[in-house]
């Protein structure tokens, strides 16, 4: 009850056994969320509800409530005491919460698993970030100066849980559209104060951290212990964090994001997405790599252009990828989340090894990689650190036979209890089976046992011969086992019958019977006797017992204490270990690049700092994929922008591919500013600072916005927002009110991006009145000229032949004022009544001069009464 109040907020699981329990009104609640029975139990003379499950079901059932439910679960764990009225204590040592999921098998190994904290506004300007993966230690900070960078900030990292000070931020703020949109679970807590922060994630000092990032770690910290709680102290982080920088990355806003599908498609699927299709690594923290490098492209020519170089240098060694790939496969792991299980004392003896296979791993990969004649990867090889003193003594140290057979062994134990454990069915053993129940042997069996040694061997996990102690103890355990041995064979000898030494609990150390008849010697005393046997005390069998009981608990112990060494000394080389693993990540995702530039046909774009794009025979991934499932081939197009030509006006019917085209030019951009290759046949590109799109649009009820408000809201953030070296895509704006005041619309927009703005733009649009306006009129004015020669007119076309229709897909120069909306609706299988009705209204507006609007002299007329 102490534990409910104390945690009233959170369900409370308490350890009762070989159980977790739950309690009073919240049994049925968890009986109903996670489907199992509800029963009872007797309480201070009552009956209360309770339900309950096995403790090895944890993890199975912490996915449905924290994930599925986005509950809180509080652990409550059961310790000895040395009490004899309370041989138990019981208390909370963790609240689960989504972002603070540290080894759970239901983490997604290939995403972060982020918890991050904002800081109230500091002095009213600027917003600290601290996100924290608990599970892996990546930890990062930033300062942002104005709200709409924090929620693109936010939805770029992808949080499970965001924290915020209560009452600090207004509902209507952007932190919680950026909330919304990536689904993060929120938690609102007092404002920090310093005397409450018990530890400390990093070193802020030395660190160099502003004001603002000081105060979001504060949160960060004050939050997670509430929910660490005995995990805390032990809790480690990178001291290096990341500091997330405006200046050093390609700024992608939230709608661009999720125009460009980067991290999923629009209907919230990874398949599809830019991250899926590109994505070729074989090592769980590379794959996490790779996301972060596709969200965050960098905006360093040089280290874009080393990126470039190892992916072609990998690219034209095909043999050696392969064989690194290999290597990352099977020795590789997932070393950041093993660290951080022995950091929190979580591990197993299982985590050892899969270090040690990581420095064998690296140690290897170093040896293929060095002979390799590339300035940029000797560069990256000298950050390696060797570890192989470490390695070779936790090679030493640990029998991995032993380690094998054990893992085997809980396996097919919890698969006998729990078929659905770890999502399948029940897995077979490689362990021998166990023996068959023989009958007793008749007088005439040979009594004598055969084996030297009495009882089983002992499991070492850590080898006799890596210590002194540990042998001689050994040594010592297997003598007095011969003892017994010979003792157990001198009494079967002596009396004729199978006896067996043995340790029976209630009685101790025994000599065993199999029969009631007969006579024994005096060095025995009766212990117990049933129907068919009979045990017997022995002082000389006692006294070997007990040493060897003795024994067993001393080998045990220094067993622990060999382990424990063993962790101390891999938390000794964390800082190498990670850094070693970040190295390995990285050429993880840049061996992937190659493998799906070989695959998919990627070409090397060339990298330079002008304003300009020359890109022959681009092409969209994505769609390209779809196409190719279905047996049809796409369309390559080309794009020349920035010298001299600033905007291109693309006109063309609905599905004639305009927008696959605004969004396979960015999409490229990315590609090549994240290390990539990219889809085409050439490419030179001009470094972009950020890239803004507006493209697609629906209406946003929640905060009572309709399609229209949400086009101008993104179209209005991109022009406070974009510079001279922004990349921009727009399509269809001014869409969504009547035509005079959306093409009014339009062509402001499209002026502001030419002439104030002076930023890469791609503009598709149904007004064809836009080409009209820049191109009938003549003038000889230098700002209508500077206009009209910074646009470019392109069009795709619709491809009639009696009533069949083709759509070529290809952009060229041009201007398309035929819209081919009937045929569109023809194509969709709209009611020939209805389109009856449509054609002869379309053919009277055409024949009174309703369907074009007449906007000669309207460039002059706008220009001359502009502010």
């Amino acid at each position: 009850m102490e534990n409910m109040r104390s945690f009233p907020q959170c369900i409370l699981l308490t350890r009762v056994g070989g159980f977790y329990e739950s309690y009073f009104e919240q049994a049925p609640k968890v009986s109903r969320m996670l489907s199992i029975k509800l029963a009872s139990r007797k309480w201070a003379g009552q009956s209360i509800p309770m339900a309950g499950f096995p403790i090895h079901q944890l993890e199975k059932y912490l996915k449905v409530l924290v994930q599925d439910h986005g509950v809180l679960v509080a652990i409550c764990e059961e310790f000895k005491t040395s009490s004899s009225n309370a041989p138990f204590e019981r208390r909370v040592t963790r609240v689960v919460s989504p972002g603070t999921l540290i080894d759970e098998r239901f983490l997604d190994p290939f995403h972060n698993n982020f918890i991050l904290a904002v800081s109230p506004p500091f002095n009213a300007s600027s917003y600290g970030l601290a996100w924290l993966d608990v599970s892996t230690a990546d930890f990062g900070t930033a300062v942002h100066y104005d709200a709409k960078a924090l929620r693109d900030a936010i939805v770029r990292i992808k949080p499970r849980e965001v924290v915020l000070v209560s009452d600090a931020f207004d509902r209507s703020h952007p932190v919680y559209e950026a909330t919304d949109r990536v689904k993060a679970a929120l938690a609102c807590i007092p404002a920090p104060e310093t005397s409450q922060i018990k530890t400390e994630l990093i070193d802020a000092t030395k660190a160099h951290m502003y004001e603002a990032e000081n105060n979001a770690i504060q949160v960060l910290t004050s939050y997670l212990q509430t929910r660490l709680l005995d995990h805390m102290s032990d809790m480690s982080v990178n001291q290096s964090p990341l500091r997330a920088s405006t200046d050093c990355t390609m700024r992608l806003d939230a709608s661009t994001l999720s125009a460009l599908e980067i991290r999923e498609t629009q209907d919230q699927s990874t398949r599809g997405s830019l991250s899926s299709i590109v994505r070729r690594t074989v090592t769980q923290g590379g794959a996490r790599l790779c996301v972060q490098w596709l969200t965050n492209p960098s905006m360093s020519l040089q280290l874009i252009r080393a990126r470039h170089v190892l992916v072609e240098l990998f690219l034209q060694n095909a043999f050696i990828r392969q064989d690194l790939r290999s290597l990352m496969r099977i020795g590789a792991g997932d070393i950041l989340r093993t660290l951080q299980r022995i950091s929190l004392r979580r591990n197993d003896e299982q985590d050892l090894l899969e270090i040690r296979d990581f420095i064998r791993t690296g140690e290897d990969i170093i040896k293929i990689l060095m002979p390799l004649d590339s300035q940029e990867l000797q560069e990256m090889l000298q950050r390696f650190t060797p570890l192989s003193d470490l390695g070779e003594r936790l090679e030493r140290a640990i029998d991995e036979r032993v380690m094998e057979k054990r893992l085997q062994q809980r396996e097919a134990l919890f698969h006998s209890q729990d078929p659905s454990y770890a999502g399948g069915p029940t897995l077979t053993s490689d362990a021998p089976p166990l023996p068959k129940r023989t009958k007793r042997a008749s007088a005439s069996t040979e009594l004598l046992l055969t084996e030297n040694m009495w009882g089983d061997d002992i499991e070492h996990l850590i080898r006799p011969d890596s210590s002194p102690l540990l042998q001689a103890l050994t040594n010592e355990y297997d003598a007095l086992r011969l003892k017994a041995r010979k003792l157990e064979n001198a009494l079967r000898k002596e009396h004729s019958e199978a006896v067996t030494l043995k340790f029976l609990m209630g009685q101790g150390h025994v000599v065993h019977f199999p029969s009631v008849k007969g006579e024994v010697d005096d060095s025995l005393s009766l212990a117990y006797k049933t129907k068919t046997t009979r045990t017997f005390y022995h002082a000389e069998w006692t006294r070997i017992g007990m040493k060897l009981q003795k024994l067993r608990e001393q080998l045990s112990e220094y067993e622990s204490r060999m382990l424990e060494a063993l962790r101390l000394e891999v938390l000794e080389h964390t800082a190498a270990l990670r850094r070693n693993a970040r190295l390995i990540d990285q050429l993880d995702v840049l061996l992937g690049f190659a493998q799906v530039a070989q695959e998919l046909n990627l070409v090397r774009p060339i990298m330079d700092d002008s304003t300009s794009f020359d890109i022959q025979g681009g092409r969209h991934l994505s769609v390209e994929m779809g196409l190719l499932e279905r047996e049809r081939l796409f369309t390559k197009n080309d794009l020349k922008i920035g010298e001299g030509t600033r905007l291109h006006l693309i006109t063309g019917p609905n599905m004639g591919g305009k927008s696959t085209f605004l969004r396979q030019n960015a999409v490229i951009a990315v590609l090549a500013q994240a290390g990539s290759f990219v889809p085409a046949e050439k490419a030179r590109l001009g470094l972009v600072d950020a890239i803004f799109s507006r493209v697609g649009a629906k209406d946003d009820l929640f905060h009572s916005r309709s399609t229209f408000m949400v086009e101008m809201t993104e179209t209005a953030e991109l022009l406070h927002r974009a510079t001279p070296r922004s990349f921009v895509i727009a399509d269809e704006i001014g869409r969504g009110t009547n035509t005079s005041v959306g093409l009014s619309v339009a062509f402001s927009v499209l002026y502001t991006l030419v002439m104030r703005i002076q930023c890469r733009s791609l503009f598709a649009t149904h007004y064809y009145e836009l080409a009209d306006i820049l191109s009938e009129n003549v003038s000889n004015e230098v700002e209508i000229q500077a206009l009209c020669r910074a646009i470019e007119f392109y069009c795709t076309r619709l491809e009639k032949q009696g009533d069949a229709m083709s759509f070529s897909h290809r952009v060229r120069p041009g201007v398309n004022r035929v819209s081919h909306g009937l045929d569109i609706a023809r194509l969709a299988d709209m009611p020939h009544d209805t389109i009856r009705i449509a054609e002869h209204m379309h053919t009277w507006l055409v024949q009174h001069g309703q369907a074009h609007l007449q906007t000669k002299g309207l460039l002059q007329d706008i220009l001359k009464s502009k502010p």
